[in-house]
């Protein structure tokens, strides 16, 4: 009897109360409910990655082939390449860029944290990929594909292309060397969301996605204002010696306008007199007709107008792409009163924006 009694003491003493399995639990549900979601995004994140890894690969690993079969470059355009790399790619299906959508599974991919839509059937040609055209790089219209696997994909093909049998391929952990003739985008999941850039919309040797322009006026597609890297005399001189950027003769060793030139490709690349007074009755209340070398007072400036389409507040001035001499050009000048044109030195820190297609 007396060992019963010190065998159920030591059993009660061990024994858990209701209130301490409770709080056990409880401990146990919250580290459940901190941890898990976090096991589970890794998770995600990892097949997120192979996959993204896995389409780059396969890609590459096609490219390559080409490569080594007849070289990269020399195909007049993304169609003709298309048309070489599904003898490389198992393709399912293939759209030309007037029916990019048939090959992508949404209407519109979000380019920004902000929600900004863009319209995937708008992704004409490598500049819609945020692709620069100049003297090593010619982005061709885009076609949409559909691999095997069903990744969809809009690519363009750069002409300028110079990859040859003769040169080696490098590759970085997910692709080759030889994918660097075309700018992409892909969907890695579908039409699964959140249908956004960067998210499961990936850029593969693309800038991105969406327009150029900071702003259209008039049917024009203005990029965003930035202030020029100046060029030397000498650097001048071997663009109009090119015959590439319109450009007919040069003065000074720290040539503003001609750099502006420079990273816009083209004088023509650089807006008008009459395409900057565009720009003023936009940005002034009434919208007042502005004509090309017409200054303008007692206007009525809206805070937050300039700002809204990239031009810092509240004086700003934009070079212009007409009228020029060897050591001159022409800028307009925007206020909160008034706008006007001036003739200038070419080494006058001015910002420029380029026109875009």
């Amino acid at each position: 009897m007396l060992e019963y009694k010190i065998m159920k003491e030591k059993i009660t003493q061990n024994a858990f109360t209701l209130s301490e399995v409770l709080i056990t639990l409880g401990i146990i549900g919250v580290v459940a409910a901190i941890t898990l979601p976090i096991l589970i995004t890794n998770i995600q994140d990892r097949v997120k990655s192979a996959r993204i890894q896995n389409i780059k690969q396969k890609f590459s690993k096609a490219t390559d082939k080409m490569l080594s079969v007849s070289g990269l470059n020399g195909y007049a355009s993304t169609e003709a390449f298309v048309t070489e790399l599904q003898h490389h790619l198992k393709l399912a299906k293939i759209c030309d860029n007037s029916h990019l959508q048939e090959c992508w599974p949404t209407e519109k991919v979000i380019i920004d944290d902000d929600g900004k839509e863009w319209e995937i059937s708008k992704t004409k040609t490598g500049k819609q990929l945020k692709m620069k055209n100049d003297d090593s790089h010619d982005w061709d219209n885009t076609m949409g594909i559909i691999t095997a696997d069903g990744t969809a994909m809009i690519l363009s093909y750069n002409k300028k292309c110079d990859i040859d049998t003769n040169n080696p391929v490098a590759w970085s952990a997910d692709s080759s060397s030889s994918s660097g003739c075309v700018a992409a985008v892909f969907d890695w999941n579908g039409a699964k969301k959140p249908n956004q850039l960067s998210k499961d919309v990936i850029a593969f040797n693309a800038g991105g996605l969406g327009s150029g322009c900071a702003f259209e006026l008039g049917g024009k597609c203005f990029g965003a204002p930035f202030i020029p890297t100046p060029v030397t005399k000498a650097e001048c001189n071997k663009m109009v010696a090119s015959n590439k950027y319109g450009i007919t003769s040069c003065y000074y060793n720290n040539d503003y306008w001609a750099g502006a030139v420079k990273q816009c490709g083209h004088v023509n690349n650089l807006p008008t007199l009459s395409e900057l007074g565009q720009v003023a009755s936009a940005i002034y209340e009434g919208n007042p007709s502005t004509s090309a070398k017409q200054y303008v007072n007692n206007l009525t400036y809206k805070s937050g107008t300039a700002s809204s389409l990239g031009f810092p507040e509240p004086y700003f001035a934009i070079w212009a792409g007409d009228d020029v001499n060897d050591s001159g050009a022409y800028y307009r000048q925007f206020s909160l009163v008034y706008t006007g044109v001036t003739l200038t030195s070419r080494n006058a820190i001015i910002d420029a924006m380029c026109l875009n297609d």
